[in-house]
């Protein structure tokens, strides 16, 4: 008989579930680990929006600082018209249409290109829209879109150094380029 370990009893409930796709977006990701958490986060549904807040009794209110209607993740990062400003500028106009955040993926707007490098620009986008969230919540700065284009340009500029050289660099390069603001 084989002795009871917590890691054993891990590994068999992981081997019970189905395999989830959309993980090896987050996780082969060439973005730094935080934002790949901030990824996992979004995907469990467990950003801490003020939806999320309130529902554990965190906070009081349910709404968006900057708009007054419902904060869910969905909201903060497609909805809200200050996100949609930002996929305004970008030229990706079905983002604040689409059904949750992981339908990025397939947006009709999005370049034919290796995956990684998409799953970077996304999440570059994403992440400097919660940044710019939190920056007007807790510290009254508000970023205009073209600012939270230009942090997420700088973030893909840093994260292409995580990669070798080739094909996945040159279209982050591209990409950057594309939306030089």
């Amino acid at each position: 008989m084989v002795p009871f370990t917590s890691k054993g009893y891990y590994s068999w409930v992981m081997n019970q579930r189905p395999p989830d796709p959309f993980t090896q977006r987050i996780w082969r990701n060439i973005a730094i680990p935080r934002c790949r958490h901030f990824l996992w986060l979004l995907h469990h549904h467990r950003l801490p929006s003020a939806a999320l807040l309130h529902r554990r009794n965190i906070i009081e209110s349910p709404l968006c600082a900057l708009c007054g209607e419902y904060e869910d993740q969905h909201h903060i990062l497609l909805t809200c018209p200050r996100a949609r400003r930002i996929w305004r500028l970008l030229n990706w106009s079905s983002a604040p249409h689409l059904q949750s955040f992981r339908d990025l993926w397939d947006a009709p707007e999005l370049p034919d290109a290796d995956p990684r490098m998409l799953s970077a620009i996304i999440t570059a986008i994403l992440w400097n829209i919660w940044k710019a969230r939190n920056s007007l919540q807790f510290n009254g700065c508000f970023l205009d879109p073209q600012q939270v284009i230009r942090a997420a340009i700088t973030d893909l500029q840093l994260w292409s150094h995580r990669v070798p050289t080739g094909t996945i660099t040159a279209a982050l390069m591209e990409f950057q380029n594309s939306f030089v603001i």
